[in-house]
């Protein structure tokens, strides 16, 4: 497993604060989108990250991979923005839509030069995705392990049956886990036969403190 911290602010300068934090111990960080709609919490947009690097009031390292989480409703637009990143010279990994709104990602693949995966909220079925999508074709697939929206919901620790339910579906690529992990919650998903391949870190890195040299020193022996 690998740890990669989450970003979900609602200010451009708490925004800014973590992008500069998590560079100096991540080469790779998940961005969550949310427009209030979708889920109840309205985060920094794309649009005001694409205005914080032309206006030069943030830095990204060269080497830094950005995901982007997409819990909106016109993911359409979002796509667009994150182009607009990528032509600034941000590297893009993985751009993850909610499954909910039953994206066509092979047109959206053919559209955008950057991967695109699933985002499966805990009342989204693994057997549902399967018989709309080839899983194969999905660069990765994320499983919500809390209700979304704020960093800090409690850990749903049987959305992790859904792992083993993706590998039965012969499902090959990356799977990322996205709530609740911290010190204790950890234990729990080592126990589990079928692990994750990612785990997606919120509030246990935003809130460490002093705590968080420590926290990344023991998230890199997991991996």
């Amino acid at each position: 497993m690998r740890a990669i911290p989450t970003i979900l602010t609602t200010s451009k300068e708490e925004f800014v604060s973590q992008i500069h934090l998590f560079q100096q111990y991540f080469s790779r960080i998940q961005l969550d989108i949310a427009d209030g709609k979708l889920v109840p919490n309205k985060t920094t947009q794309i649009q005001e990250m694409v205005d914080l690097i032309e206006e030069k009031k943030i830095t990204i390292d060269a080497k830094t991979v950005f995901d982007f989480h997409l819990m909106v409703e016109d993911f359409e637009s979002e796509l667009k923005d994150i182009q607009k990143l990528a032509d600034l010279g941000i590297v893009v990994g993985l751009v993850l839509i909610n499954a909910k709104k039953s994206p066509q990602v092979s047109q959206i693949q053919r559209s955008y030069p950057f991967a695109i995966g699933l985002d499966i909220f805990p009342d989204v079925h693994i057997a549902e995705i399967a018989r709309k999508y080839n899983l194969n074709t999905l660069s990765g697939i994320q499983i919500m392990t809390v209700s979304p929206g704020f960093q800090g919901s409690p850990f749903l620790p049987d959305m992790l049956t859904k792992i083993q339910q993706l590998r039965e579906h012969n499902y090959s690529g990356e799977i990322l886990i996205d709530g609740g992990v911290n010190n204790d919650t950890l234990s729990i998903i080592q126990s589990h036969a079928y692990r994750p391949d990612i785990l997606c870190l919120g509030s246990y890195l935003t809130k460490a403190g002093d705590e968080l040299k420590t926290r990344v020193s023991h998230l890199t022996i997991l991996s």
